[in-house]
């Protein structure tokens, strides 16, 4: 039996040249929408990329897509794309099994979460660059990364999923329960006291794996880097806000690139950490990202790590920061060269924005574009600036499609519409973002007035949030 689906041909593509080396890219619709720059950083390194798609893709939003003359997509032809069911190493194996007998492969990129260790192992065993099999596996598994830098994590302990008291001699309240190999924010819950513990616990897996974390305190930050045969080639510090102060939940809420407010000292805290943690990983070659808390004492404690690029608009952050192309970079550190990197000579934020319940309608702005990337396949280009232009609105991006039913933000899925600016080093962004966000409305309507073909547009009125 087949483990991966023919998503079928683009109209008028040609076959792929296969003589020319190829690039594996492995990742899904929804990731590889931010990271398209790769279709043109390949054809100018003279390589063919070849695509794996995984389940989170839908069949016929990848054939639409492909379709589409104006979506880059419909430049692969049919033998460059594989669509596979699941995201283990057997099924990886089936799906790239004739490129790797009859094409020469000099590259294996990853650029999601889910097939971190499958292509990790790819990498591995064809001797290409890549994080490693023992990075990769630590970095899906926020268990293992407590055990690989004991120094940077919070007192935690495991829980059984079916218990239903806290462990017996756990009294460091108030804590936070994580599971230990999920990704966006899923699951991840407050806990007030022992009471707040039982009721959470059917809500996940049989036999998941469940932290039981003292809270930290203090403000959370992401450390971005370049990393070439376990050495740091560039980092940076991203800034986070979440939604933690008013909820349960830890969802990231907005992003800063490069963040504002820390002194050297504590910048070198952050990023001394970072390695660290590479180093105890055995971190190998691409882009890694790791999540910190930095407490009022300077205490730097790990929260999560991946060995894969940053997620949310991060990547399009530092591009507009510091100009560099990433996309770029994440393929030249897959062929095992030397990226180009450059400084931070301004500031960029994406912030997500609160919506109203409902079915999402329609999105306006009044000045930046909206664009619907979540139903468009693709995020638009955000040239960076020079390092002098004031702040500026660059786009307003919905991720949600119209006729999805809106609710609660407890984790990365549930978000919907953020802006992305920039401006100089010296600029109130805060300021900026708040602005930018009140010229954009959500507009929705109850699920009664939805109609019969979800994905329609419905006339723009109803509930709206500024």
């Amino acid at each position: 039996m087949t483990a991966f689906r023919d998503s079928g041909p683009p109209p008028g593509a040609d076959a792929a040249d296969t003589h020319r080396p190829a690039v594996v890219v492995i990742t899904d619709l929804v990731v590889l929408a931010k990271h398209l720059r790769l279709l043109d950083a390949a054809g100018r390194r003279g390589l063919t990329p070849l695509f794996v798609f995984g389940p989170e893709t839908p069949a016929d939003e990848l054939a639409r897509h492909r379709r589409d003359p104006h979506h880059p997509l419909s430049r692969l032809a049919d033998d460059q794309v594989r669509h596979v069911t699941d995201t283990s190493l057997d099924t990886l194996l089936h799906g790239v099994a004739p490129w790797l007998r009859d094409r020469q492969v000099r590259a294996v990129l990853n650029v999601g979460e889910v097939f971190v260790e499958a292509a990790g192992a790819l990498a591995r065993t064809l001797g290409l660059p890549g994080p490693g099999t023992h990075a990769a596996r630590v970095c899906r598994n926020k268990l293992l990364q407590r055990l690989a830098a004991p120094a940077l994590a919070p007192r935690w302990t495991l829980l059984d999923p079916a218990r239903t008291t806290a462990p017996e001699g756990w009294d460091t309240f108030p804590a936070v329960l994580k599971p230990a190999s999920r990704m966006s924010s899923s699951g991840v819950r407050a806990i007030t006291g022992p009471h707040a513990l039982p009721p959470l616990l059917p809500g996940y897996g049989p036999g998941e794996l469940l932290l039981l974390e003292e809270r930290i305190a203090g403000a959370e930050f992401s450390v971005e880097s370049l990393v070439r045969d376990g050495a740091v080639l560039w980092a940076g510090i991203t800034a986070k806000d979440t939604n933690e102060s008013d909820t349960s939940f830890f969802t990231e809420t907005g992003h800063t690139s490069p963040a504002p407010h820390l002194t050297p000292a504590q910048e070198s805290l952050l990023l001394d950490a970072n390695t660290e943690f590479l180093r105890a990983v055995d971190f190998g070659t691409g882009m890694s990202h790791t999540e910190f808390r930095l407490t009022a004492g300077n205490r730097v404690v790990l929260m999560e790590a991946a060995a894969r690029p940053p997620g949310d608009a991060i990547t399009r952050l530092w591009r507009l920061a510091t100009g560099m192309d990433l996309d770029a970079a994440l393929l030249d550190l897959a062929l095992g060269t030397e990226p180009a990197t450059a400084p931070p000579r301004r500031r960029a934020r994406q912030v997500y924005l609160d919506h109203p319940r409902g079915l999402l309608a329609d999105v306006t702005a009044e000045t930046a574009p909206v664009h619907w990337v979540g139903e468009q396949g693709r995020w638009p280009d955000l040239p960076p600036a020079a390092q002098g232009t004031p702040p500026r609105d660059h786009a307003v991006l919905v991720s949600r499609h119209r006729g999805d039913l809106l609710g609660d933000q407890s984790d990365s899925q549930g978000r919907s519409v953020s802006v992305v600016l920039d401006g100089p080093l010296d600029a109130d962004l805060d300021r900026a973002a708040h602005e930018a966000a009140r010229r954009v409305t959500i507009h929705t309507v109850p699920p009664a007035a939805a109609p019969d073909t979800p994905a329609a547009t419905p006339a723009p009125t109803g509930e709206a949030v500024r």
